[in-house]
């Protein structure tokens, strides 16, 4: 059973959506899989046209339900959570939802839900970008789940080895232990002591379509893109001061919800102030069928996020031929030594610009040669069977893994 705030045909909440619905894609032959989800898109006030809710519906290689917001929709999950016995994985796809994490954790915490076992991926929220926002809350429920042991027991699922590092500082104990036990008249023998296991499988990619043809890139010109949700947490506002000083004609692309108005204000006084030579238009909210088009249609894709546990926008502007200036709070890493892009600290704004400078300066031979190996990097990546055979292990792991409740 997999718990996830949005799902298909969503598109709002970016990468988790794709997560899942890649895993989906991938093992849903071998698995039985059941989503639960909201019946809307992320942060959307109407439901997704034509939704049937309270009802599983077939999508794709999954069973999906959809449900109301509200206090309706809290009881139709806690109804669903009940009926969860030892056959049956929790898949959590946040720690701090309340649907959708919280509330499954304290109900196996009270005996109210009783999994087989619990896999529970952050999906970044435990990095450092993710923890500076509402800093005190979020510090307040961890020791509480600490001290409780509210996630005793459960099987951490990190998309990187950066996210095993993020996961084990807020819960040092998330690690197998194995134990020997004396059994009175026998021998000595091994068990696995009911603590937590981080396991690190990497989010799956898919290419779907072949990569669209750019148009010339002219030295002195660049065409930049940003697709992410307008949040502190992508950092919209940090590219946008990374622009100052750029010389050339640059044109910059935002494409994405504008999921905080008050940080979107913010940008929009920093856009009010940029030179002449650097023009920016916001183009509203895309869907996911068009990212390839719009990554085809510019340079460079322009991303210093707060963090990442995955980035499969990174993935999909790579897989399109477009070459990325990123922050280095992603797995996406050693990207100048591969030749497809940049991945630079944060605290290093003259080192942006030093980039995106020489992305100005480049010309077509240069922005060619760059476009094919991002191309190239992304389709070996996608194609590596063992990033699905680590998904696989995990859910193996799982329905191994001994009922600590």
């Amino acid at each position: 059973m997999v718990l996830v705030g949005a799902y298909l045909p969503g598109y709002k909440a970016g990468g988790p959506i794709r997560s899942i619905a890649n895993l989906m894609e991938a093992l849903g032959a071998e698995f039985d899989f059941r989503i639960v989800t909201l019946d809307r898109d992320h942060q959307a006030k109407a439901a997704y046209p034509g939704v049937i809710r309270n009802q599983w519906v077939r999508v794709g290689q999954a069973d999906v339900i959809y449900l109301r917001p509200g206090i309706r929709g809290f009881l139709s999950t806690y109804a669903l959570l009940r009926s969860v016995d030892g056959n049956t994985v929790l898949y959590v796809n946040s720690f701090f939802a309340r649907r959708f994490s919280m509330l499954p954790m304290f109900m196996r915490w009270l005996k109210l839900c009783r999994p087989r076992s619990v896999v529970l991926a952050p999906r970044g929220e435990f990095s450092l970008g993710a923890r500076r926002l509402h800093p005190m809350r979020k510090r307040l429920y961890i020791g509480i789940a600490r001290r409780v042991g509210l996630y005793q027991g459960v099987i951490w699922h990190a998309s990187s080895e950066f996210e095993v590092e993020d996961i084990r500082r807020q819960f040092p104990e998330a690690t197998q232990v194995e134990v020997a036990e004396v059994i009175p008249g026998g021998d000595a023998r091994n068990r696995i002591e009911r603590v937590s296991e981080v396991v690190t499988a990497s989010d799956l990619t898919y290419i779907s379509s072949p990569p669209r043809r750019h148009p010339p890139k002219r030295a002195g010109q660049l065409r930049a893109v940003f697709v992410a949700r307008c949040s502190r947490m992508k950092n919209l506002s940090g590219a946008l001061r990374m622009l100052v000083g750029i010389s050339g004609d640059v044109s910059f692309d935002i494409y994405g919800p504008k999921e905080d108005l008050e940080y979107w204000k913010e940008c929009q006084r920093l856009i009010a102030v940029l030179p002449p030579n650097i023009r920016v238009r916001y183009e509203g909210e895309i869907e996911h069928k068009e990212v390839a088009r719009v990554f085809a249609e510019h340079e460079v894709f322009l991303l210093p996020t707060l963090g990442e546990n995955f980035g499969h926008v990174i993935s999909e502007a790579l897989t399109s031929g477009c070459p990325v200036v990123i922050s280095d709070q992603t797995p996406w890493r050693n990207l100048e030594a591969e030749g497809i892009g940049w991945d630079i600290p944060l605290s290093e704004t003259e080192r942006f610009q030093t980039v995106l400078q020489q992305c100005v300066d480049g010309d077509d031979e240069w922005f060619t040669a760059l476009s094919k190996r991002a191309m190239d990097y992304a389709a070996k990546r996608a194609s590596a069977p063992e990033m699905i055979d680590a998904n696989r292990k995990l859910f193996e792991r799982a329905f191994a893994w001994p009922n600590a409740r």
